[in-house]
């Protein structure tokens, strides 16, 4: 069913049309044809656009070609042929990654096998704390949120269950709060010895009470009463007494036998 045309869209139609008749009568005039057979044949080669006007052949050739050229040329002119992620240690250009979709790293699985200073390794909650000395809210609330994965708890499927963060990503969160390297090595040391020294404290403290209650024990043994258990009487000439001393406490019982 064909469509009906307004008087304003047969109007500007028309226009078109005139335009595109004036333009071709002029490029037909301006080329060297001599015979009418060939002019006609020109004619009918040019291509209908179907939008009112008419294209030249030669024209869409060396439009096409133009188009052809630049896009041999493209690479030449340094844009890059791959659009993909490139790895960020061996430049290579790769699709997908564990630590890219996981923890938005541009570090290609390879790379990560092959990580022999184990920087792309995952460590627990637990180890981020300890051993670069982050907080609950350094993990969770500074800006940006560290990434991290959920896994069973190795040791018994029954506790909670583990985050697991990047180490690199965790290296480099201890850094920006500490102020580098150096400044973390000095904390962690300062912490080990101020450890140490509780330690010590503590020992030295468990020592002292454990002479006190010895010394507390011996002092109850010796005032408190007993049965004497008297050694072998010993006879006192002189006098003609008897003594005989208590192996316990040392006593002395003198007395005259009748």
């Amino acid at each position: 069913m064909s469509k009906t045309l307004t008087p304003a869209q047969f109007e500007r139609s028309e226009r078109n049309r005139q335009k595109a008749l004036l333009l071709r009568d002029s490029r037909l005039s301006k080329k060297p044809y001599s015979d009418p057979k060939r002019q006609a044949k020109a004619r009918k080669e040019e291509i209908d656009s179907g939008a009112g006007f008419l294209i030249d052949p030669d024209e869409e050739e060396e439009r096409e070609r133009t188009v052809r050229l630049v896009e041999s040329q493209a690479p030449m002119l340094g844009i890059a042929p791959h659009s993909g992620p490139v790895c960020r240690e061996c430049d290579k250009p790769f699709t997908e990654s564990f630590l890219l979709s996981k923890f938005d790293e541009l570090i290609c699985d390879e790379c990560r096998e092959n990580d022999v200073d184990d920087k792309h390794a995952l460590i627990t909650r637990t180890d981020a704390k300890q051993q670069y000395l982050l907080k609950d809210c350094d993990l969770d609330q500074r800006e940006p949120l560290l990434r991290f994965i959920v896994r069973k708890n190795p040791h018994n499927s029954t506790w909670s269950d583990m985050k697991l963060y990047l180490k690199a990503q965790v290296v480099k969160r201890s850094y920006e709060i500490w102020g580098g390297k150096e400044e973390l090595e000095s904390q962690l040391a300062k912490r080990a010895e101020n450890k140490q020294q509780m330690k010590e404290r503590k020992y030295v403290k468990k020592i002292k009470e454990l002479r006190r209650a010895v010394r507390t024990s011996l002092w109850q043994k010796k005032t408190g009463s007993h049965e004497h258990e008297f050694d072998d009487e010993i006879h006192n000439e002189e006098d003609d007494t008897w003594t005989k001393t208590c192996t316990l406490c040392d006593f002395s019982l003198t007395y005259e036998k009748m």
